[in-house]
């Protein structure tokens, strides 16, 4: 199944490569994704896969995720000082070994699985069934990709967003700060005003330090968080928000009513978003063998990359998703499982857990890296050669690698 995951990747990607889509329609289509497809897949995908209670059950899950994957960015941060690249393209690999691509490949991966008579050592006990194997695995997926995507689209927005514009967004927002406060064209008082009570003073009361304060705080805390308020970001947050309210949820999925109806309009701009970014993807390759003198202009403002810098570094990526990372992972799963059960039960308990995190460890970079960079508009090129390699080494490493998992799991579990 990850053969065939895969392999479609590529027919959408050449579909792209032959239409020889332009930057400016590259971008275009960038800003289109990032603002409607990508936040409406996220939002039908949380709401209709996960519930309260699974998401208050599984908090534990992102948590794993996040700690597993500073691996990889270590991982990243110390090759690339070796090898010696670019700051800026040390910090697209380190984007591309951390988030992973969770649900495009996992959820094929594991319905295959799951149709298997080999998948028995899968089940929690005599009561269960494949297809309740699989809904499990699929929501742990879920949890994962809801943290995948908040961190990718907040945090990872911001690690490649350059220098210059976190400094105009901070000298902005110190200009914003100082509109609240005192100007030097006032007048003061005192000087010609008369006070009724000679011991009445200008100096400010307690409350008034307080309000300010606050309100300087919290303009502060906006500032430094409103670049990483993506619209991918938010439909996550929105998404979970109704999560969260089992009421709306509900009244959000009842088949018949006029929520649906927008619900079911949104999930249709959502099944475009992956479609999209494949041929994005094919599209971006072309661009770049038939480059404008304008788009070569416009690349000399970022920090080129030569080719043999590009290749080091797409192997750092190989490495660090295809070993280090689903190495490191598997290892810790092993030992929290035989010594240390207490931290996660469910670990335990269920052996598609252990499967769905050893399984995500090692999957490609997740396909948004190019939207990223397109919405950036830097290091474009670079991140279609990092997911082209990718995923065409992926076909055949990621089926090895599966079968590894599905032997390390019978072996635990049994």
């Amino acid at each position: 199944m990850s053969t065939q995951t895969l392999s479609r990747v590529f027919v959408i990607g050449a579909t792209g490569y032959a239409i020889a889509l332009k930057k400016s329609e590259l971008k275009a289509l960038a800003r289109i994704n990032i603002a409607l497809l990508t936040p409406a897949l996220l939002f039908t995908k949380i709401t209709k896969s996960l519930d309260r209670q699974v998401l208050l059950e599984l908090w534990f899950v992102p948590v794993v995720y996040v700690l597993l994957g500073f691996v990889g960015m270590f991982w990243t941060q110390f090759g690339g000082r070796i090898l010696g690249l670019p700051a800026g393209f040390t910090r697209l690999c380190i984007l591309a070994v951390y988030f992973s691509n969770v649900n495009s490949i996992l959820i094929p991966i594991i319905n295959g699985i799951a149709s298997s008579p080999d998948s028995q050592f899968l089940l929690r006990d005599e009561n269960d069934t494949p297809a309740a194997m699989a809904d499990r695995a699929i929501a742990y997926g879920m949890i994962l990709g809801i943290m995948n995507n908040l961190l990718r689209w907040s945090v990872g927005v911001a690690i490649m967003k350059p220098a210059a514009s976190s400094g105009a967004g901070s000298s902005a927002s110190m200009a914003t700060l100082e509109i609240g406060g005192n100007h030097e064209g006032e007048p003061e008082v005192g000087e010609t005003t008369r006070l009724l009570d000679g011991d009445q003073t200008q100096q400010p009361s307690a409350r008034d330090f307080a309000a300010s304060f606050l309100r300087k705080t919290s303009m502060r805390i906006w500032e430094a968080i409103r670049p990483c308020m993506t619209p991918p970001l938010c439909s996550v947050l929105v998404a979970i928000f109704v999560v969260c309210a089992p009421s709306l949820q509900h009244a959000m999925l009842a088949k018949g009513t006029y929520a649906f109806s927008v619900w079911s309009a949104v999930a249709i701009c959502g099944e475009a978003c992956v479609p999209l970014t494949l041929l994005a993807l094919g599209g971006q390759l072309s661009a770049d063998r038939h480059a404008d003198p304008e788009d070569l202009e416009s690349r000399n403002l970022v920090e080129r990359v030569s080719s043999e810098k590009q290749n080091a570094g797409v192997v750092l990526v190989l490495l660090g998703r295809f070993l280090v990372v689903p190495a490191f992972s598997c290892t810790v799963l092993y030992v929290i499982h035989q010594h240390a059960s207490w931290l996660m039960p469910l670990l335990k308990e269920d052996p598609a857990l252990f499967l769905t995190l050893a399984i995500v460890s090692a999957t490609p970079p997740a396909v948004n890296l190019l939207t990223v960079a397109q919405k950036l508009g830097m290091y474009e090129s670079e991140a279609a050669k990092i997911l082209s390699t990718a995923y065409f080494a992926g076909i055949f490493v990621l089926s090895i690698e599966v079968s590894v998992f599905l032997w390390l799991t019978s072996l635990i579990h049994t």
